[in-house]
């Protein structure tokens, strides 16, 4: 179905219609992607509670409307009912169909919770709904709680829950034609919305991501309606007529919906400032971040707005990250040291992974392959020598006979090697630190320099070497008499 889409279609707006329907992201070129996550709209990308909203919407009122036809049915029996559990049933194989990911989980369950509430003529739009969507999936799952997925999708629907609660008591529904003004009105609460989400996730998208996309606003309010009115709908069309190869004519329509989008997108990444870069800041800001939107969230007297307090601390510790001096791969393979012109340099054979979420975690917008990263340290075959902002001589060795040499002069040795006994100077992380520490980071304070590790060298994980009776593990190619490479403050992170 994604080949048949994407054909169908062609180009971009066919890989992003594709993805839209089976979650399937492989044909989104990353420029596509940049453009799409600078507009604030790449959450529509994965499949979560816009989609599940009009999956099961569509289903619901097909059902309902086809059912109606017949008086005898509309009269004799609950379609409206009969309608909410086949919406039931479509929306849980939708969920199926697009590889249950954990926001499309939770928009599952809050979907069957309120179609379920349908059968009980009930009202169903609650925060009580979320807490039983965040428990189902957290006994399923329990790992997600502290990924970017759950944390955005819970944090985005509970502003959403909380701000329609307030707004519920505050405007009256329109009745009878709406007139310019009550269509004004609600055009501003449909923006609120916007606004709502997005403040709410704004936290969680900086902690994991390291940046804010200012725009994303004007790009949802612009994005949204193709997505709303044209894309999802006929979506939800083509893939009911999938089986019997009557789609080609919907996944066409369904294009002209996902090309404004991309456009949108692209216009609005190309404004200054759409993305603002953060350096990396501690799990403690975005836990206080968390602490602000829970109370505000739970409360629905005035105490809500002592958030506030919380909130504002936390959005002053999103912009004081502290910048570390050194980054190592976990094998050694690589270092990213910082130069005089306060931007990392990359000694060694670091990958392409490694060094993209060191730039990103640097609040840094290079691409890994950006000449500047190389530019400054001089290499041959042994390996790799350079300066850091202060004057420290930073040495890679990537060769045994590189050592005698490095070890005189460096300040720092990074090797995947085993260091010599006798090279005891600089401070050297070698291959027995990184399989005791894992990757490394370091900053230069005052006095002895703060390095802190994946993880402590007494963890052991079960496809790992066994530690040695007295506790440490067996050396591999040093003796057991040997100093410690790095100060005692290394340590799990």
């Amino acid at each position: 179905m994604t080949e048949r889409i994407a054909r169908v279609i062609g180009g971009q707006s066919g890989a992003l219609a594709a993805a839209l329907v089976t979650g399937k992201r492989d044909l989104i070129s990353e420029p596509t992607n940049d453009a799409l996550r600078a507009a604030g709209v790449y959450h529509i990308v994965s499949v979560s509670g816009l989609h599940m909203v009009l999956a099961a919407g569509a289903f619901f009122w097909t059902a309902r409307a086809i059912l109606a036809l017949s008086p005898t049915l509309a009269l004799g029996w609950p379609i409206k009912k009969i309608s909410a559990v086949l919406a039931m049933a479509g929306a849980t194989a939708y969920c199926l169909f697009t590889g249950s990911e954990v926001a499309t989980e939770r928009s599952l369950i809050m979907i069957l919770i309120m179609l379920g509430a349908i059968l009980a003529d009930r009202p169903a739009l609650s925060m009580r709904n979320l807490a039983i969507a965040a428990i189902i999936v957290l006994v399923r799952e329990p790992e997600t709680l502290v990924g970017p997925s759950f944390q955005m999708s819970f944090a985005a629907v509970a502003g959403l829950v909380a701000y329609a609660e307030w707004s519920r008591n505050r405007f009256a529904e329109p009745t009878g034609r709406p007139g310019p003004l009550t269509r004004i009105v609600w055009l501003l609460i449909l923006f609120a919305t916007t606004v709502v989400a997005t403040v709410a996730t704004a936290p969680y998208a900086a902690f994991h991501f390291q940046r804010l996309n200012p725009f994303g606003l004007i790009g949802n309010m612009l994005a949204l309606p193709f997505v709303s009115l044209i894309v999802m709908p006929a979506a939800v069309a083509g893939v009911l007529l999938w089986p019997f190869g009557l789609d080609g004519v919907i996944w066409q329509m369904m294009g002209w919906g996902t090309a404004p989008v991309i456009r949108i997108s692209q216009t609005v990444a190309s404004l200054g400032g759409s993305v603002a870069p953060l350096r990396a800041f501690g799990a403690g800001t975005a836990l206080l971040a968390t602490v602000g939107l829970l109370w505000f969230v739970i409360w629905r007297s005035p105490l809500r707005w002592a958030a506030a307090a919380p909130a504002l601390i936390a959005a002053y510790g999103m912009t004081r990250g502290e910048p570390v001096d050194l980054l190592m791969a976990r094998s050694g393979q690589g270092v990213a040291y910082r130069a005089p012109d306060g931007k990392f340099v990359v000694l060694g054979e670091a990958s392409k992974f490694d060094v993209t979420f060191w730039l990103q975690a640097d609040g840094d917008q290079r691409k890994a392959g950006d000449p500047s990263l190389k530019s400054g340290p001089t290499c041959d075959r042994l390996g790799c020598t350079g300066k850091d902002r202060v004057g420290r001589v930073i040495a890679w060795v990537k060769d045994v006979r590189a050592f005698p040499e490095d070890c005189c002069r460096a300040d720092i040795i990074v090797t995947p090697l085993n260091a010599p006994i006798w090279c005891v100077q600089p401070l050297i992380a070698d291959r027995k630190t990184f399989n005791d520490y894992g990757a490394l980071s370091v900053r230069f304070a005052v006095g002895e320099p703060i390095v802190s590790g994946v993880r402590h060298p007494t963890e052991r994980r079960r496809w790992q070497a066994a530690m040695a009776p007295n506790g440490r593990e067996p050396a591999r190619g040093v003796s057991d008499n040997r100093p410690p490479q790095l100060p005692h403050s290394a340590g799990g992170n």
